[in-house]
Parts: structure tokens; sequence; C-alpha cells
């Protein structure tokens, strides 16, 4: 182990601040005699083009959400420092504006955000359209606030005796910043946070099963996006020199989703790379094709963009992925390595009690861990559950079963908070959960798995294996970016956590493998891994049986057996294979058309002639 690595993590990020903060004079008497002041300007450009393109990286490319109005949080960041900066405004020095442009973008950004609580596509994309056009034909012209149309001045920095006017002084600074804003992004995929973006982007329902609250951490990728595009905004005002309304139109949102789009959403590298390409793509045509191609630069990125969208959704980081992905599955068929589509069910991860429900009074066995009175769930004038009761004991393993249509799903959303009820109550582990949300339920020990598989496909067997412990992973959102206090430490522990169950699973040859490129099976196996890693005190499995091979089910039978006798576990569980049902459960509950037609020991209640006639369609006797 180095000395560096050796000092506590504080030290060694005021270390790094020491270091960034001497890079902008070193690079003051090494740029100059790198480039001229084209060359620079060109830099300048793509230094804080990039930096918008992280910006919105993190709302579209991390979280999923939709933004084609982002230059405009440019705009307030470049209009926030020219008032800080100004010599006729509050003459601030530079390095206070950053930050302040930064808080602005962000609350602005926020405001934005709301709607995405109810918006979704299109009509989203429409509201930050307006929200856009909002800012630059009415707040950027405000003459009081930005100047009016003639915009604001916005001067170069100041270190003591030194004035950045040099335009190849100031990108060092750009240089310094996009480094900041780099190591930030670095530490927010590695967080918590970042796997919970992805999680939403992934899907929102599953999200909420791991314990994610969905509508707050929406508002907090745009607040970070916002922040993000603040300070790209104060990097922009400082190289331009004056920033009027004109500077944020539409067309420039437009700009910062070709970078991301074609630079790959979610890579970080390729949006950094696409905004550089971008940056000298104008005059690189103009020097090939003379000065009457000036401005064709949009109409190209519009056509790029087209283009990736229809061959590779992803970008180029995408194409160079699946390139990848391919050569590896060459070399696994080469080497006799291909996966059996129906694996068996390795063992199952034996993990203890998260610290944060270690202290909860256990149930004694046969004691209810969840209860469920006069559940009732409207869809308009639709009745999909109507005043159904359940009850799971503790150690039991209780099947939820019924015909197509009988409401199994919806019962199964409303107990786990995805559908709210509409009367009735729900009691986990004797308390009162109806009016909880579904990541709160997950947070007080209720996991469960999907009928679609319910991961995020497109990150790692173990980074969906940490994403399934957001409920436990106790640190803050500071922390998580400043890599500082207690995430350090608790990521470790996630981490052996999730290579322990990884073990388990046997699966330590895919630790690193994308979910989607897994078998059917071994996706299930995942996602029940998934569930297990935090043991909850309840695990809802929702037709963990579909598409699985007859073999496959069997092992199946074992391993739910081992989840209620060997982990110590509470099982609810909807299947449409009869013969597993019968086999490993203890009591039954039918559905029938919303309605609790029976339920108590397995054997009775599949004798009883209604439950007979809800499956098979006949007559019931008198």
């Amino acid at each position: 182990m180095s000395a560096l690595s050796r000092l506590p993590r504080l030290m060694r990020v005021l270390l790094l601040m020491g270091v960034l903060a001497a890079v902008p004079p070193l690079l003051t008497r090494v740029a100059p005699s790198l480039f001229s002041g084209l060359e620079a300007n060109i830099v300048g450009t793509g230094t804080y083009l990039a930096t918008a393109a992280l910006a919105l990286n993190i709302l579209m490319g991390y979280a999923g959400q939709i933004s084609l109005g982002h230059f405009a949080l440019l705009g307030v960041g470049a209009f926030a420092t020219g008032v800080m900066t100004s010599p006729t405004r509050l003459a601030l020095p530079y390095l206070l504006a950053v930050p302040v442009a930064a808080v602005l973008g962000g609350l602005v950004a926020l405001v934005i955000g709301l709607p995405a609580l109810r918006l979704r596509g299109l009509y989203l994309a429409i509201a930050t359209i307006g929200f856009s056009y909002a800012m630059e034909q009415s707040v950027f012209r405000v003459k009081g606030l930005s100047g009016g149309s003639g915009g604001i001045d916005v001067p170069r920095p100041i270190a003591g005796s030194f004035t950045f006017l040099k335009t190849a002084d100031y990108v060092a600074i750009l240089l310094v910043l996009l480094v900041a804003v780099w190591a930030l992004d670095v530490n927010l995929t590695r967080s918590r946070l970042g796997r919970a973006f992805q999680a939403i982007r992934a899907d929102e329902a599953v999200a909420s099963s791991f314990g994610i609250d969905v509508a707050r951490y929406k508002l907090l990728a745009f607040v970070l996006s916002g922040a993000v595009a603040g300070v790209a905004g104060a990097m922009y005002g400082g190289l331009v020199g004056t920033v009027s309304a004109s500077a944020f139109g539409y067309q420039f949102s437009l700009l910062l989703v070709v970078l991301v789009v074609v630079g790959g959403l979610g890579s970080r590298l390729g949006v950094v790379i696409a905004a550089y390409v971008f940056a000298v793509m104008p005059r690189l045509f103009v020097d090939i094709f003379g000065e009457g191609i000036r401005g064709w630069d949009l109409i190209i990125g519009a056509a790029l963009l087209m283009v990736a969208v229809r061959n590779h959704p992803g970008g180029v980081a995408e194409a160079l992925r699946e390139r990848k992905d391919k050569r590896t599955a060459r070399r696994a068929q080469a080497a006799g390595l291909t996966d059996d589509p129906n694996p068996a069910t390795p063992a199952l991860p034996q993990m203890p009690r998260p610290a944060s429900r270690a202290e909860s009074t256990p149930l004694q066995p046969g004691q209810p861990v969840l209860r469920v009175s006069g559940l009732t769930v409207r869809f308009g004038g639709l009745v999909a559950v109507n005043e159904a009761d359940l009850v799971v004991p503790r150690g039991q393993i209780v099947g939820l079963i019924g015909p197509n249509g009988a409401g199994k799903t919806t019962m199964f959303n409303a107990i786990s908070g995805l559908v709210r009820p509409t009367e009735g109550r729900i009691e986990l582990l004797g308390r009162d959960v109806t009016a909880d949300p579904g990541h709160r339920r997950a947070a007080a020990g209720m996991g469960r798995t999907f009928q679609n598989i319910g991961l995020a496909k497109d990150l790692s067997v173990t980074e969906n294996l940490l994403l399934a412990q957001h409920s436990v992973a106790e640190y803050s959102g500071w922390e998580a970016l400043m890599s500082v206090r207690r995430a350090p430490r608790v990521e470790r522990e996630l981490r052996e956590r999730a290579r322990e169950a990884v073990v388990a699973l046997g699966f330590e040859r895919y630790a690193d493998t994308p979910v989607r490129q897994l078998s059917h099976g071994q996706q299930r196996i995942v996602e029940l891994g998934a569930v297990l890693v935090t043991a909850p005190e309840l695990v809802m499995l929702d037709e963990p049986s579909a598409g699985m091979s007859p073999g496959a089910a069997e092992n199946l039978a074992v391993r739910l057996r081992d989840i209620r006798d060997q982990l110590g576990r509470t099982v609810l569980l909807i299947e449409h294979n009869i013969p597993l049902v019968l086999d490993v459960c203890d009591t039954l509950t039918v559905l029938s058309a919303g309605r609790v037609i029976a339920a108590g020991d397995v054997d009775e209640v599949a004798r009883q002639a209604e439950v007979v006639s809800a499956y098979l369609g006949e007559a019931v006797p008198a």
C-alpha cells in the first residue's frame, strides 16, 4: 500500500484540491506556447461543451429523464457569473461566482424537475422546451437582471496581480473545472446515487422495490445536472466575455442532446470526446471546404444524431461495447464455455440481517409477517381487487393463486406499494404500512421479484447486487459526491456483501457481466439473489418459474424450501405452476375476479369445488 493511500480520505481530497489550485498558474506558462488564440478558443469551447454535456448526461444518460432546454441552465450560470463579477455590479471574485452559478443552476433545475414527477416522454420534452423558450425570450432579457438585449459583461478572473486576459491562460481554469466535474461524476457513478439513477432509468417499479425514493431521486438528478450546467455557464461566460439572451437559443440545447446521444448515453468519456470533436468540427470544415460550409455543423450534428438513433441508440460507446461483447462471446464459444439456458439453481446467499433492522424485535413462528384486511383496488369503474384478506404467518410459504385476470399481480403491487389501494389495511411486521410508499416498505423488510425480471439489465451482476442494498447504504448525498466520511467505508461493506452473494450463487465468472447478456434462467437467479442480499423479512415472488424448464422448476422448489428452512425467510408466492405450488406451499389463498374464494391448508383448498370451477370452468354443484 502506498503512502498516499494510507492518508485519510478527507486529507487526500484536500491534497487533490491543492494540486488543482496550482495547475492554472503552471498551465498559464505552458499553454501560450502550445496553441494560438484561435486554437485556445477551440479548446475552451470544447471544454465548456464537455462540462455541459456531462451535466445533461447525468440527467439523460444516468437517470433517463429528457431535457430539450438544458442550454438555458448554462444561461443561468453565465448571467449569474456576470452579475457577481462585473465591475458595474457586485465585482466579486470569479472563484466565488462559480459555486453561486452552480447553486442557482441547481435551484432552477429543481423547478424544471417538478413536472418530471408527473410527465414523461414527449410531454416532459415539451415542458423543457417551453422552459428554454421562456428563459430566452423573457427572463434573459430583463434589463435589471441580465443587462437587457445588450447582455452583460463577464470579466476574466484575476489572481493577485495576474489577470487571465489571454484565452490560453483562461483555458487553464476551464480545464481544472472540467477535471473537478469529471471527478464528481466518477464519485456519483460509484455510489448509491448513481446506481439509483440508473435503476430509475431501467424501471421505476424495480427501483422502488429496492428502496429507492423515485420522486426524490428524479428531482436530485435534475438538481445535480442543473448545478453542473451552471458551472458550464460560468465557464462559457468568461470565455466569450459578454453574454446575451440570443446566445442561449433552443438550437444550442439540441446540440447538447446530440453530444450526449452520439457520445453515448451514460458514457462519461464518450460525451467528452464528442464535445471536443464538435468544437473542432466547424473550424475543420471551414479549412477543408471554405467559408461556405460555416453554420452547417448543427445540420451535420443532427444527421449524426439520426444515424446514431437508427443504428446505435447508445451512441459511439454502445457500438464499441457491442463489438467487445461479440469478441467475448466468440472467445467463450471457441473455448466451449457456452451457457446452459436453464442452469441448475445454486445455493442461495445466507446473509445476516442489515444493521438498520438488526434491533427490530423478531416475530415468533406463526405470528403474521403480513396481514391484509379488506383490500380493494379500483381503476375507474373496474374493481381489480375486492375486499380481499390475506395472512402470511412467519416461517411459511403462502401461495396466492387464481386464473388469469383474477387480480393477483394487482394485489401484489398494492402490498408492495406500487399501487395505491382504494380501501383496506396492510400491516407489515405489525405496523400499518398502508400509506407508506414502496421504497419505505422495502426498507422495512419487504423484498419482491417481478414477472419480467426486476433488474437493471444494463448493469452488471455485482452492480445489481449493490443496487439491491440501496436501503441499507447509510450515507448522505454529499458524502457520496465527495467520497468522504462514511461513504467509502459503507461502499466497501456493500461490495463485500455483494461479493459473498456472487460466490454463494456460483456466479464468480459473471460478476462483471451485464445482466442482459445472461440467459433467462440466470437472470432469475440473480434477481432472487438481489432480493435476498438484504435478508428481507418477507420475500414476495411473482411467478418465479415463468420461462423455466421442468428441471429448473424442480430445482426452484428446492430453493424455495431453502429460503424458508435454511434462511428463515417468509415467502408469499404467485405461481401458475400448480404442481410447484402444491409441492412447496404451506397454505393457499385463491383469488377469482378480485375476490378471495378460498384460503387455508393446501390439500383442503385444492379439493374445494369453487376452486376447481375457477380454474376449469366447471359448474359448482348446488
